[in-house]
Parts: C-alpha cells; sequence; structure tokens
C-alpha cells in the first residue's frame, strides 16, 4: 500500500475510533436506516436469498417492500408519545378505505396495503402488520421482540428454516462464502441471524475501527470478524462466492475508491452488493474532503465503468424509483440513495 493510502487509512481509523462503543453498537439500526425497513438493507437480504434460491420468493419479497413503505410511514406519523388516538383513527380511516384521517391524508398505498392483508403468498403467511401496530398501545418499541417491525424477520426464519430442512434431506447444505467490509458493530450481520440466512454462510466480515470489531465479537462470537482495510483485504484472490457493502465508497478519496473496488472485486468469485447513499446521474465525481474522511457524491456512471474495469457489470437501481414502481410510495428519505446489484462478467 502507497503512503497515500496509508495517511488516508490512518485518518480514517481515527474518525472512527473517537466514538464510545456504545454509539458505534447502535449506529445505523435505528429510524430510517433500520434494516428491518431500510429498502437497501433489504435489498441486499434479497440478493442473497436469490442467489441461493433462484426464481423463488419474488412475491413475498414484493409484500416485504410494502411493508418497508407502510412501516416507515407508520413510524413517522403515529409513533411518539400520546400517539393512540391518531393510531385509533388511522384504523379506522383504513378499515373504511378512507384516504382521509381527521386532516390527515392517508397514502394510497397504505391503503392498498391493508386491504391485502392478512395474506399467503409463496407458502408464508403474512400478518395484518398494520393492524398490529396500530392497536399496539403508545409507541412502538422497536427493540421488543414482539415489535411488528420484526413481522418479515420471523416469516423469513420459518421459510428459509423450510428450505434447509428440504436441503438437508436431498444434498449437503449450502455453504456459500460471504465477504462484509467495513461490516461496522455487525450492523447489517445481526439481521442476516436473525432472518435466518445467516447459518446458508460462512461469513467474514472486517471494519478498520477495534470498537466495532469488539462490539460484533461481544454480539457473535462464534462468527468471523476482524479488523481490516478495504484498501488491502487480507485474502487471496477469488476467496469469496459474494460480498455485500453498505455506505463506505462514497467516504474516501478518489484514489482510494478506485483501490478499494479493485480489492473487492478481485476477492469475489460472482456477485456483490453495494449500498450508495450519495450518487447521481452526473458526469463526474464530486469530491467533498469532511475533516479525516469524504463525503463524495459519485456518478453512477463513472462507478458502473470503475466496477465493469474490474469484471463485474451493475444493474443500478434508484432507491426513490423503486419504491415509487414496486409499492406505489412517492417518498423517499434520501434522493441520492442507489443500490448496485453487480454480477461477475
Amino acid at each position: 500500500m502507497n503512503e497515500e493510502l496509508l495517511l488516508e487509512t490512518e485518518k480514517l481509523t481515527r474518525s472512527w475510533v473517537r466514538h464510545e462503543s456504545a454509539w458505534l453498537r447502535d449506529y445505523l439500526i435505528a429510524g430510517v436506516e433500520d434494516p428491518r425497513i431500510n429498502l437497501q438493507s433489504i435489498l441486499s437480504r434479497h440478493f442473497l436469498i436469490r442467489k441461493l434460491f433462484p426464481d423463488r420468493f419474488e412475491l413475498l419479497m414484493n409484500h416485504e417492500y410494502r411493508f418497508a413503505a407502510v412501516l416507515d410511514w407508520l413510524l413517522r406519523e403515529a409513533n411518539q408519545p400520546g400517539d393512540s388516538e391518531t393510531k385509533a383513527v388511522i384504523l379506522d380511516a383504513l378499515r373504511k378505505n378512507s384516504d382521509n384521517a381527521e386532516g390527515l391524508e392517508i397514502p394510497g398505498f397504505v391503503l392498498q396495503t391493508f386491504a391485502s392483508l392478512p395474506a399467503a403468498t409463496d407458502g408464508c403467511a403474512v400478518p395484518n402488520y398494520l393492524e398490529a401496530f396500530l392497536n399496539a398501545p403508545g409507541p412502538s418499541n422497536q427493540k421488543a421482540s414482539d415489535s411488528p417491525l420484526n413481522t418479515f424477520s420471523a416469516i423469513w426464519t420459518t421459510a428459509l428454516g423450510s428450505e434447509m430442512a428440504a436441503l438437508a434431506q436431498t444434498q449437503d447444505p449450502i455453504a456459500l462464502t460471504l465477504l462484509e467490509p467495513a461490516c461496522g458493530s455487525a450492523n447489517d450481520y445481526r439481521f442476516l441471524h436473525d432472518y435466518g440466512l445467516a447459518r446458508f454462510f460462512e461469513y467474514f466480515g472486517f471494519d478498520l475501527c477495534v470498537r466495532n470489531i469488539e462490539n460484533a465479537r461481544a454480539l457473535f462470537p462464534e462468527v468471523r470478524f476482524e479488523t481490516g482495510n478495504v484498501f488491502e483485504i487480507s485474502s487471496p484472490s477469488k476467496a469469496f462466492d459474494l460480498c455485500i457493502i453498505h455506505d463506505l465508497f462514497e467516504h474516501l478519496s478518489l484514489s482510494g475508491l478506485d483501490r478499494a473496488v479493485q480489492e473487492v472485486c478481485r476477492v469475489t468469485r460472482t456477485g456483490i452488493c453495494v449500498g450508495f447513499f450519495q450518487m447521481d446521474e452526473i458526469p463526474d465525481h464530486i469530491v467533498r474532503p469532511v475533516d479525516d474522511y469524504h463525503w463524495n457524491l459519485l456518478s453512477l456512471a463513472r462507478m458502473k465503468a470503475l466496477f465493469a474495469s474490474h469484471g463485474f457489470v451493475a444493474q443500478a437501481i434508484h432507491i426513490g424509483t423503486f419504491l415509487s414502481c414496486h409499492t406505489g410510495c412517492q417518498q423517499t428519505h434520501n434522493p441520492n440513495a442507489y443500490t448496485f446489484l453487480l454480477s461477475a462478467l
């Protein structure tokens, strides 16, 4: 690694280790970033499920997209102390198929979702999670095991458990290798575990910040988490079948970005899923240094070309457009969010 990247590594490490372990443990797993309802986290899980079971669960996946959009709306509109009356009014309007709850406009996608539930699809039962949310007294406790936010955790655990049992009768269990650079405090891995996905993979997560790795190991002592650097991944070429990455590349210098993409592609055999939080259809990257790291706005075209130069072709998904097309929801908390689904050429 050259001196420029060594210096950038030192700065990136410094920007993270200044935070307390408790703050890092809960970072990026609440609010709109909650992986249970964050569409980019959902897409990364679906990316893995499709690799395991091609052409399965497409209808169930569409239900989960609507779930994410509806729960995001409910958490914004009716999840504060004193909102019990608001919840009751919304539920009454939904039961009457009314788009107005005493002055609160109910979006069409919420009405349509309520009317479609409960549902049976892909051999799975999808309960009326809107009823459950709106009938719960007070704000939804997002950490409670019975929170409506855990609806699809339970559904996927059951569905994938059935697939695992069926596989065990016919062949050896699937064991694909999975890499996650910048894994944080097992921010997304904990949901791979909770959704019954982790059992299908031999997982390796690494992060620059030792406190993140300590948190991850405390949560999952049996899983391989190590301190590591995306500029120099300590694995041989094509060591992993798949790779997932969230919110990493925008924080790197342009030379760091080039090296990180080269390394990720070097160690991955078949597929990569990348979540970007700052991307646009612009001709060139806009570089924005912030203290010891970057907050760049990346060019979609240049990122596609960069991955292609290392042997991976990208399907680019604009999160706002995807939400609109698949759910009818016209709002997104981040208009610059994109996900790349990358396949080896």
